[in-house]
């Protein structure tokens, strides 16, 4: 994690900007600051961040992070309630 969720300031900027604040999604799974709701809400944004990147990258005008969806997939999947399909 790159700062720790000390304040709501902190939790505001991890939902609006989720890789500004994680360095990879399983860290969003393993925030003992954040609900479920929360950590559900961050990687969704980071999901959609990471599909425009990949449009992006798709039509040859990436120029950041790689897009990480298999990461956040599963970390999507590690809050799925168990036995849920």
């Amino acid at each position: 994690m790159k700062k720790p969720l000390d304040t709501p300031k902190d939790i505001e900027r991890a939902m609006t900007l989720p890789s500004s604040v994680f360095d990879q999604p399983a860290e969003v799974v393993e925030s003992d600051a954040l609900s479920r709701a929360q950590k559900l809400e961050i990687l969704r944004r980071w999901e959609l961040d990471s599909i425009a990147l990949q449009r992006a990258t798709d039509e040859n005008m990436s120029g950041g992070e790689p897009p990480r969806l298999d990461e956040i997939n599963a970390a999507l999947a590690a809050l799925e309630p168990k036995g849920a399909a």
